[in-house]
């Protein structure tokens, strides 16, 4: 039974192929906003749930009445209709009166809505309507098998346990289910080719409940595409817009330099500024034991130090960007002439799908 600020909260949630990002940078104040699409339909019309042209069965469709929704904000909310579609991916509703309709998926894997219209105006009226499912912040994750590792995105933050469930359109349970602890890595022994959802719940040390990171990533089963993960590497956040992940590598090349001089940035583009200020950064050596820890200053620039030589990593995480990288480094005797690093930082979630790197300057710093 679902309350108004419950429906709200579905509105956010499954409204994924009409949802419009409002983005303003730093990512963690950008506000999440949608506008579902109105459609004029006949009473008597199809509703049919697809994963880009491919219809998906077994997926629960509601319909609410619009104006009962505005008109009463204390009683619970209850559908008008609740229907699941077929093995043609089609739920048909028939015999709906005159009003304005909310038509959304529900259930794993959340989906998308629309507002249907039937009336007496003579627009040009639809016999069908069309939601995608599953929802999902980015493309669908493409994967040879599911297996793989999934981290926190903030190293000062890491997992103390994960909870994962795949789960598969038209199931009342999920297909297979793990709790990882604070290694996060997983495998499920599901080889049919096809779409599911990933559930993830993560539990972090001193995180409040509300910003735990959770939620749930669709992923493509397909072991003969090219583009196909083998192994699904993701670190994970959580934003106003909900969950968040990055599949960028795990381990870079190491980076041999005799400057202990770092210096953090935002993709250029990204933001007005181009440097990142109060960027975390800390230096362990090569028994991961910590070296040094800070954050940038108002140029994005920090100091390593003088020291420490030999086999180390580089860590830098920016709250404002949901993002951090992992950089390992062969440090020399320090050279203050010597080509500073440059890390150039990405959000988690950039629609460039770039990563975070990290690099010599081309010219020393004078």
């Amino acid at each position: 039974m679902l309350r108004r600020n419950d429906i709200s909260m579905i509105l956010i949630i499954v409204a994924a192929m009409a949802l419009l990002f409002l983005v303003a940078l730093p990512p963690l104040a950008h506000a999440c906003t949608l506008s579902l699409d109105r459609v004029h339909v006949s009473p008597n019309f199809h509703v049919i749930v697809s994963h880009d042209t491919t219809p998906i069965p077994g997926i629960q469709v509601e319909v609410y009445d619009e104006g009962e929704r505005q008109s009463d904000t204390e009683t619970e909310q209850k559908p008008v209709l609740t229907l699941v579609t077929g093995q043609d991916g089609v739920a048909e509703i028939t015999d709906l009166g005159k009003g304005t309709y909310l038509v959304a998926t529900k259930g794993h894997g959340g989906g998308s809505a629309v507002y249907a219209i039937i009336g007496d105006r003579p627009e040009k009226i639809r016999n069908e309507i069309t939601l995608q499912w599953p929802f999902s912040l980015n493309e669908p994750l493409k994967a040879r098998s599911f297996s793989g590792d999934l981290l926190s995105n903030d190293p000062w933050k890491p997992f103390q346990d994960v909870h994962v469930e795949l789960w598969a359109p038209g199931f009342a349970n999920p297909l297979a289910k793990e709790d990882t602890g604070p290694q996060g890595r997983f495998h499920f022994d599901v080889t049919r080719p096809g779409i599911y959802v990933l559930r993830v719940i993560g539990s972090q040390k001193d995180v409040n409940p509300d910003r735990q990171i959770g939620g749930e990533l669709a992923v493509e089963l397909d072991p003969s595409a090219p583009d196909s993960l083998p192994s699904m590497f993701l670190r994970l956040a959580m934003s106003t817009c909900g969950i968040h992940y990055s599949n960028c590598p795990a381990v870079e090349p190491t980076i041999v330099t005799a400057s202990r001089r770092i210096k953090v940035m935002h993709r250029p583009g990204m933001a007005e500024y181009p440097q990142v200020e109060n960027a975390k950064y800390k230096l362990l050596d090569d028994r991961g034991a910590l070296l040094v820890e800070g954050t940038t200053d108002k140029r994005g620039i920090a100091e390593l130090p003088s020291d420490f030589v030999g086999h180390s990593t580089l860590i830098v995480a920016a709250d404002s960007l949901l993002t951090s990288i992992q950089q390992p480094l062969e440090l020399l005797s320090p050279d203050k002439n010597a080509p500073g690093l440059v890390v150039t930082m990405t959000s988690i979630g950039d629609y460039s799908e770039a990563c975070s790197t990290v690099r010599l300057e081309k010219n020393a710093t004078p």
